[in-house]
């Protein structure tokens, strides 16, 4: 499988829109973006090269490279990540590449908790209200780049990578009875490109949760701030959670409200806990952290396990255990609006058979980045995405044979080492 390069395509949603101009060859730039305190690989972050449309963002591992047919030395770029304070370096000093960039961690001013002018209640309540004019009520196109890991054992079982155009309803204000029409009318996705390697045989032999794992509009499904009905966001729901607030400055001086959330102790749900991060001044959600609160894993394991029986490998009785992970959203502003900017899904689970004590144990990994946005009329007027479209078949068999030149130069995550290894066993072993 030939070395699969990063893309260079136009960040409308944090790229200055201005024209390139220099004179030089085509170079690439490769490095990768560290927690200055802890060393760990920072996933996400966005590297920008000032001045210009062109950006990229780095995979799991940190990692990223950049191709830039024309720069000069003098040339920079600009590396941000959520809760990290923003870096610059000069392009003439990455030609060697394999350099390491270390963020600060953002040094929030936390101010004193009697001076803050609302409550938790209150602070998600002007966020909600507030969707449709930060979010915008008319529908729209965006264009995303689709990454997805199936797991077995901790082998990779199958790899996936997609271009997806999907038509949002728009982001309004609706009663929780409109919910599921809600769902059915938004996230109308169209396949652009994709492909897949994958070992069909372990696949297809953990049935249902091995082939209907994923669909091309699921991602899409999880924006809380569309979906925001029967959610931690939701007032209705508000009874179920504990939550804690803290009023926090970033880097640039802006105020956030930071709010940590946990299913109280005696709800008799599978809930969730987690973190939101809402603007102070227009009341927009930045960023949601989305974990299964370890206060529902006994009733989820115990009294709701039967409710969820599979057949694997031909055997039936598999039981689902509770899901660990978590989902992150992050939302950005951008042409006058805030819009879903990426979203990071990753999931571990454990079946287990009573009759015989085997278990198996199956995890995902799912990346979504937004390289476009539109509102524009024609566009989605001409738009011929449909939710009918094959839903257990492979992303390769819907565009029919893979374009390699085309994912050379849309590749949106570069890949990780660990990663093209699992790749190449997969291409080897078929």
């Amino acid at each position: 499988m030939k070395k699969i390069r990063s893309i260079i395509f136009p960040l409308a949603l944090h790229i200055l829109s201005l024209q390139w101009v220099s004179a030089q060859e085509a170079r690439s730039i490769t490095g990768r973006i560290v927690d200055k305190a802890t060393e760990a690989p920072i996933p996400f972050a966005q590297v920008s090269i000032i001045n210009s449309s062109i950006g990229i963002i780095t995979n799991t591992d940190g990692y990223f490279e950049l191709s830039i047919s024309s720069f000069t030395p003098g040339d920079s770029a600009e590396v941000y990540s959520f809760g990290y304070e923003r870096a610059n370096f000069k392009l003439g000093d990455w030609i060697t590449g394999g350099k390491v960039i270390k963020l600060n961690p953002a040094v929030f001013k936390l101010r004193e908790v009697e001076i803050l002018g609302m409550t938790v209640e209150d602070v998600l309540r002007h966020a909600v209200a507030g969707i449709p004019d930060n979010y915008g009520k008319e529908p729209l196109l965006l264009t995303s780049f689709v990454r997805v890991r199936k797991m077995v054992a901790n082998k990779l079982a199958e790899y996936t990578e997609a271009v997806v155009k999907d038509q949002k309803d728009g982001y309004y204000l609706y009663p929780k009875k409109k919910l599921a029409g809600k769902h059915n009318k938004s996230n109308v996705p169209e396949m652009m490109k994709g492909r897949v390697v994958s070992d069909t045989l372990m696949v297809n032999s953990l049935g249902d949760i091995g082939k209907n794992a994923f669909c091309m509009s699921c991602l899409f499904s999880k924006d809380l701030v569309e979906f925001y009905q029967g959610t931690v966001l939701d007032e209705k729901e508000f009874r179920f959670y504990d939550y804690h607030m803290e009023e926090i400055m970033d880097p640039t001086g802006k105020k956030l409200y930071h709010i940590i959330f946990d299913q109280k102790d005696k709800v008799k749900q599978s809930l969730w806990k987690g973190d939101i991060y809402i603007n102070a001044s227009d009341f927009a959600i930045e960023k949601i952290i989305l974990k299964p609160s370890l206060k529902g894993f006994d009733r989820y394991n115990t009294k709701t396990k039967y409710q969820r029986i599979f057949t694997i490998r031909n055997i039936p009785g598999w039981i689902e255990e509770m899901p660990l992970g978590q989902t992150v959203l992050t939302y950005s502003n951008r042409q006058g609006g805030w819009y879903l900017n990426t979203i990071r899904n990753e999931y571990w689970m454990t079946y287990v058979h009573p009759p015989t004590g085997q278990h198996l144990k199956y995890g995902y990994l799912d990346e979504l980045v937004v390289t476009d946005v539109t509102r524009d009329p024609d566009s989605i007027r001409n738009f011929k995405g449909s939710k009918s479209i094959a839903p257990n078949q492979r992303w390769d068999q819907l565009v029919g044979k893979e374009d390699e030149d085309f994912w050379k130069n849309y590749n949106y995550l570069p890949i990780e080492e660990s990663l093209k290894e699992a790749i190449r066993s997969l291409v080897i072993g078929h």
